[in-house]
């Protein structure tokens, strides 16, 4: 998704708690497979739709495991793409819509964070979201952001359905965001010395430092010792 533009200035922003007070791979995982015998005759849904529940449950805890493991992001988004396998894509993203009303993620933007976000297109700046989370699942948010861009993640296809291997040059974790981001801006002409970056981990340390004003946005000790320590821009996600 890409607006005409010649900004010369980006803002790069992580999305799964940095913008959004929400995980959106587990979060929609859960929802998919709950959901995906709904419009199924009674009797099927009630079969069919604990037996799938028992097949991937097993699955969908091995991603919260990972995801309070706050060092092993890697490894959540190994998990939840391997899981993506065999998956019909177009099925996968008939709930998206749907799962954005109902989970209210819209509604879960930090409201400090959605100001700098319109302090920065109020500049002209290029706004930017940068997540490993799957590019479907992120798209409504950048919709209703009027975002420029959104680098995240790609699962291949073939035919129909996933495969379950990533398309990105690297995972969009860590130095997959900061590669990501440097690509981006020679594409478009961006002045990285003078652009923004903000995530809430110290896992997305090289991509906050690969412009020249890192920000913080206060949620991982680690990350807000980093930034203390060397006076970088400290922001708080209040509503």
């Amino acid at each position: 998704m890409t607006k005409e533009s010649k900004h010369q200035i980006g803002a790069f922003f992580d999305v799964d708690k940095t913008i959004v007070d929400y995980n959106t791979m587990s979060g929609y995982y859960w929802y998919f497979h709950r959901n995906l015998y709904k419009g199924a005759p009674p009797l099927k849904r009630t079969v069919a739709g604990l037996a799938h529940m028992v097949r991937v449950t097993g699955t969908y805890l091995n991603l919260l495991r990972c995801a309070m493991k706050k060092d092993d992001r890697m490894t959540v988004n190994r998990h939840y793409y391997a899981a993506l396998s065999g998956i019909d894509a177009g099925l996968y993203g008939s709930l998206i819509d749907e799962w954005y009303r109902e989970a209210g993620i819209l509604e879960k933007i930090y409201g400090q964070v959605g100001t700098v976000i319109r302090n920065h297109q109020r500049q002209g700046h290029r706004v930017v979201l940068v997540s490993g989370s799957h590019l479907p699942l992120i798209e409504p948010l950048g919709k209703a952001l009027q975002v420029d861009e959104i680098l995240a993640t790609e699962v291949e296809v073939k035919g129909t359905v996933f495969t379950g291997k990533i398309r990105n040059e690297l995972p969009m974790v860590g130095e997959g965001k900061a590669r990501a981001i440097r690509r981006y801006a020679q594409r478009n002409g961006i002045d990285l010395s003078s652009s923004y970056a903000y995530s809430d981990h110290i896992s997305d340390l090289k991509m906050l430092e690969t412009v020249g004003n890192p920000c913080a946005v206060i949620g991982d000790m680690k990350l807000d010792e980093y930034a203390r320590k060397r006076s970088w821009q400290i922001i708080t996600t209040g509503c």
